[in-house]
């Protein structure tokens, strides 16, 4: 069954973490298989929040670009390696196919077989060593002769024997197979040689019944003989001719984008498909890559392209639940939106439950509530509202949290542990990217109770920020280092428009760095102070 996959943002804080598994557990509920995923490495804050609850990891997920498991179409048709041509010519001339793949009785790929080859096999046959050559059976024999079996016990398997006609009857020896017509003494005689098969070519009016032997087979075949001799060219193994290589494999999970640049280059048509088992799942041409179902998905806590995962242009987006502004965003079909202005993307999750008249249960609520905490800094951001307040209380009962703020101070502190934490990992923790009136700007957060130990890193800091500059080309590298107790943030900015900052917030930059009192909220009191401050440099 198709699921939904619901995600947050890139570099996922709190709000997006549990709000991705809260939305998955409700749609669940609805009878909507949902999946909650991650797209990046997990904060202390989110894991001490998964472990209090009880909540696994999410998976992580790093693209929902098309895969060729995605395709609406996909050519079912393969044949067996023991298969015979005159099989393979008929499927391929009735599916109007160039080429085919070859597999084993345990469905692996085994080569490729095209109709080329079997023109220039047919070219090359030589009947007396045919079967020296290549690999035939009985079975094959009999079945592309359509023939009845008269006397003896007709033999299995891999024929060995020399291919004679009725003109070679002096050359015959045992094991070998006689095409002949009627004419009882050639059969007498094919039969006192120890031919295994002999193939008699006559309607069942005209046959005569020779004496019988006890190791010889008599297939009468109802073709004339020149017929029959072109038939049996037909009756060796695709085995015997097929490719084994030199040509492209796909598997069901590779991704469209990567394979089709390849497809259109090669001189091959058809293209074997494997799927995660090692079987052969099909073939698929260039055409087949038009049409494929699209990964329905849900993003909760964003809707920027830019802070989402890759490949989104290939999905459904079917819900969108965001708690802050709407920037290139744009769909090809409909979708339900969610959006308010609230402190967290949970407390909009929490009023989802409340429409579809479901109560979250204790560990739901737990995890839903340590969201809005966090993100409203324990409803001390400009960003908290009301209603995020309200619904924090609701939550608290549901999970049976008697102090909030006790709890949210716990939660917190244990988020802003550095132990153990390279610079590369602290400015990531919460990493966003803006393209503020064509000036690229990275904004990283980190919520501490001790900003000093922060700042006493300064110089590996900076370091770091400049190669993240260089590497990723920001014109502006902005860490705010929000004190969650004293209300207010102490920055280290870098790069080559350090003035926005000073106009945007009326500071002056020294060493690198300034202290912006009172200010918490990246979304509210951060990115639009500097967004006024980029377009006042156009005015």
């Amino acid at each position: 069954m198709e699921h939904i996959l619901a995600f947050g943002h890139k570099n996922p804080d709190t709000d997006s973490i549990c709000s991705a598994i809260a939305y998955a557990h409700l749609k669940n509920l609805l009878g909507e298989t949902t999946v909650p995923y991650r797209l990046g490495e997990l904060s202390k804050e989110s894991k001490f929040v998964l472990e209090t609850f009880d909540f696994p990891i999410p998976l992580l997920l790093k693209t929902v670009s098309a895969q060729i498991s995605d395709l609406t179409r996909v050519e079912k048709k393969v044949i067996n390696q023991k298969d015979s041509l005159k099989i393979a010519l008929d499927v391929l001339t009735t599916e109007n196919f160039s080429s085919l793949p070859v597999m084993d009785d345990k469905k692996h790929l085994k080569g490729m077989i095209y109709i080329s080859d079997i023109a220039n096999t047919y070219l090359n046959l030589d009947h007396e060593d045919l079967f020296k050559k290549h690999y035939g059976t009985y079975e094959n024999l009999k079945s592309v002769l359509e023939g009845d079996t008269i006397s003896g016990i007709y033999p299995k398997g891999r024929i060995n024997g020399t291919l004679r006609a009725v003109s070679e009857l002096d050359k015959v020896i045992k094991g070998d197979i006689v095409v002949t017509t009627s004419m009882v003494d050639a059969i007498d005689r094919s039969i006192e040689a120890g031919a295994a098969v002999i193939i008699v070519c006559c309607e069942k009016k005209d046959f005569i019944s020779p004496r019988i032997g006890q190791d010889c087979a008599i297939l009468r075949v109802n073709f004339p003989l020149f017929k029959v001799t072109r038939l049996i060219n037909q009756s060796i193994s695709i085995g015997s001719i097929m490719r084994k290589s030199d040509f492209y494999s796909f598997k069901t999970d590779d991704f469209l984008h990567e394979i089709k640049d390849l497809m259109k280059e090669s001189e091959q048509s058809n293209f074997p498909i494997v799927d995660l088992k090692g079987e052969v799942y099909g073939t698929i041409r260039s055409k087949n890559l038009i049409n494929f179902t699209r990964k329905k998905i849900a993003l909760l806590d964003h809707n920027e392209k830019s802070q989402s995962v890759s490949g989104i242009e290939d999905a459904k987006i079917i819900q969108v639940v965001d708690h802050h502004k709407f920037g290139n965003f744009e769909t090809n079909e409909p979708l339900s939106i969610c959006a308010e202005i609230v402190g967290s993307t949970c407390t909009l999750v929490y009023n989802l439950y409340k429409e579809a008249n479901i109560v979250p249960d204790k560990n739901i609520a737990g995890i839903l509530l340590s969201a809005i905490l966090s993100d409203t800094l324990l409803f001390k951001s400009p960003t908290c509202t009301l209603k995020d307040q309200l619904v924090a209380k609701d939550l608290a009962q549901i999970a049976e949290i008697k102090n909030i703020e006790e709890y949210g101070m716990e939660m917190l502190i244990a988020g802003t542990s550095l132990e153990d934490m390279s610079i590369i990992d602290i400015l990531k923790i919460d990493l966003k990217e803006f393209n503020m009136n064509g000036i690229e700007v990275a904004i990283s957060q980190l919520n501490t109770v001790d900003i000093n130990g922060v700042m006493n890193r300064q110089a590996e800091i900076e370091k770091v920020i400049i190669d993240e500059i260089n590497a990723n080309g920001h014109d502006l590298f902005l860490l705010v280092i929000t004190d969650i107790v004293n209300s207010g943030s102490q920055i280290i900015a870098l790069g080559d428009n350090i003035s926005l900052i000073e106009n945007a917030f009326k500071v002056k930059i020294e060493n690198n760095s300034a202290w912006l009192k009172g200010v918490v909220s990246r979304k509210k009191q951060i990115v639009p102070f500097l967004m006024a401050a980029t377009q006042n440099i156009d005015d």
